[in-house]
């Protein structure tokens, strides 16, 4: 069949599939503008999520822990204790243990402080058999920046007047503000937090659609709440044994140690990493010889990885199915994001989306073999 015609010799000649073939470069041109819009509100977000992060993070904070201690504020709803009684008592509670932990974790800290210089010279002394390769390397690398740069006249130092306490006020004043934006959201969604998701699950449409966001909704708080819960207790038995393992080694300050591993374990992968280098400088540190001193970061190793390779999977892993590549892309993206706040809550964002993502698409997902 011919469709369209075109002027040649003054005759029009018939054009076969042109309409086709318009209609196929509208559809592609839909689509581009479609992949336009898409990458162009990508780059928004992402810009808003940079330029906000001062307030999203203590807030996204809150949510999260808020929904994992969700439930233990309604069962004492259910003992006739307020919601916002329980609220005040739960957030009460957690503030002062964050402020025991600080007090208990201020004096050995600040003694390690103070240790700076020496600690820059025992370091040097241990490592001095490797300071002629490290010259030499350095000697290298200056060289090949050098090719090519123009000849500066000799740099006059100028002793300025030190700023260090302006500095101090400069890093802890934003980071108190912070805690108090997240105190106070977490208090209030606490308080809030039926209301909220009442008035969301109202504001969508038919009754399937409602009931389908209460399932999301309790999807991700008991997915989040088995993974933090289960890896808290972890974390602490981790803490528990590095703690004493450091004692039994005869390493300063056991105390400190322990509560740095279960902080740091919150991070996989990396957290247990940058453990294990500062127990090793510690070691070498403190104990007369390397070997001596690698034996702290060694026995932590060895914790560490029973605990990642066998205990976390098989405790963790009944309730929540992690990808070690959807782990490490989801801390590449936060940590570059929000820093290392958002290291540490990139983990559960990745709990959250996979809640959301299995709810969403569990009936498109095709049954394959295998």
């Amino acid at each position: 069949m011919l469709r369209g015609t075109e002027e040649a010799g003054g005759r029009p000649v018939a054009i076969a599939g042109a309409p086709a073939v318009k209609e196929r470069t509208d559809r592609l041109w839909r689509r581009a503008t479609e992949v336009a819009i898409i990458a162009t509100a990508m780059v928004a977000v992402g810009v808003s999520l940079v330029v906000a992060r001062p307030v999203l993070v203590p807030i996204v904070a809150a949510v999260i822990i808020g929904s994992v201690i969700g439930p233990a504020i309604e069962a004492m709803g259910r003992r006739g204790i307020p919601t916002p009684v329980g609220s005040i008592f739960l957030v009460a509670l957690m503030v002062a243990g964050i402020y025991g932990l600080a007090v208990m974790l201020a004096t050995p800290l600040a003694e390690w402080t103070a240790r700076g210089p020496e600690i820059g010279g025992i370091l040097q002394d241990r490592f001095a058999s490797f300071q002629p390769m490290m010259r030499s390397i350095a000697s290298f690398v200056e060289s090949i920046e050098s090719l090519g740069r123009v000849a500066e006249p000799p740099m006059k130092v100028a002793i300025a007047d030190s700023r260090m306490l302006e500095s101090a006020l400069g890093l802890v004043t934003p980071v108190i503000g912070q805690f108090i934006l997240f105190v106070g959201s977490l208090l209030f969604f606490l308080a809030g937090r039926i209301q909220i998701k009442r008035r969301v699950v109202q504001a969508m449409g038919p009754r399937t659609t409602r009931l389908a966001a209460l399932r999301v909704f309790r999807e991700i708080e008991d997915r989040l709440g088995a993974y933090l819960v289960t890896a808290t207790f972890i974390n602490i038995g981790l803490g528990t044994a590095t703690g004493f393992v450091t004692w039994a080694l005869g390493l300063p300050n056991p105390p400190l140690w322990g509560a740095l591993a279960c902080l740091l374990n919150y991070v996989p992968y990396v957290g247990p990493a940058v453990m294990t280098v500062i127990l090793a400088l510690a070691g070498i540190v403190t104990f007369p010889t390397v070997v001596h001193g690698l034996l702290p970061a060694a026995a932590f190793l060895t914790i560490t990885s029973v605990e990642g390779q066998l205990l976390t999977p098989l405790i963790v892993g009944r309730r929540v199915s992690l990808n070690p590549f959807a782990v490490f892309l989801s801390m590449a993206l936060w940590t570059w994001l929000w820093g290392p706040a958002g290291t540490f809550l990139s983990v559960p964002l990745l709990i959250a989306a996979m809640a959301l993502m299995d709810s969403a698409f569990a009936k498109r997902r095709p049954q394959l073999p295998g």
